[in-house]
């Protein structure tokens, strides 16, 4: 049990969901963004909890099935966060930016040796990590005490979260290969059991 936690996916999921949490309140502070803010959240945890439940699943259909919602969770929380930085002119990172190598090397231990073009390589990411984290690799010490971030601050904090997410998910499509491919040759949960059944039964 509770094997999914060795599962890099499973680490970068907690990631984005940890800066996720922190960080829906201090992009959507006002009163009436409290169901934008309730949606970023709930797309991280969904992220995170389905590719647990996927993992605890003995079934390979279901597995498939709780795989692909947390896939398509991530997918929303990118859009929300390309969305944020639209709207409001910021810049969108590309893979190959020196401060997200420099981030994923700080907050992750990303090895520096493995090209960036591979988005599932990295090291073990904390069991925490949180926007001050974030913002002193790239931007040195700040008042963690602000409840404020400025625009240049929300740039470094969304484009490493997109980061994070777009591993996640490439991590999360190759798990998802692997049991399609093990569905075909090896068949479902219950097929396996009435292979069982037969063998026992003699016929």
């Amino acid at each position: 049990m509770q094997g999914y936690k060795t599962l890099l996916s499973y680490k970068l999921a907690t990631v984005a969901f940890d800066l996720t949490w922190e960080l829906a309140p201090l992009i959507y502070p006002a009163y009436e963004d409290s169901r934008q803010r309730s949606q970023l959240k709930q797309a991280a945890r969904s992220l995170k909890q389905n590719n647990v439940e996927g993992s605890e699943e003995r079934s390979l259909s279901s597995k498939l099935k709780l795989w692909d919602v947390a896939r398509t969770s991530g997918g929303e929380l990118i859009e929300d966060c390309e969305d944020f930085l639209r709207q409001n002119n910021l810049p969108r990172w590309h893979k190959d930016d020196p401060r997200l190598a420099r981030l994923r090397a700080s907050l992750e231990g990303y090895r520096p040796s493995v090209s960036s073009v591979t988005p599932g390589s990295s090291g073990t990411p904390p069991s925490r990590v949180t926007v001050a984290d974030v913002l002193q690799v790239v931007r040195g010490t700040r008042d963690t005490r602000s409840t404020r971030l400025t625009k240049e601050e929300l740039e470094v904090v969304l484009n490493y979260l997109l980061d994070v997410l777009i591993r996640c998910g490439y991590l999360l499509d190759k798990q998802i290969n692997a049991i399609e491919k093990k569905h075909q040759t090896e068949g479902g949960y219950t097929e396996k059991l009435y292979r069982k059944r037969k063998q026992y039964r003699g016929y």
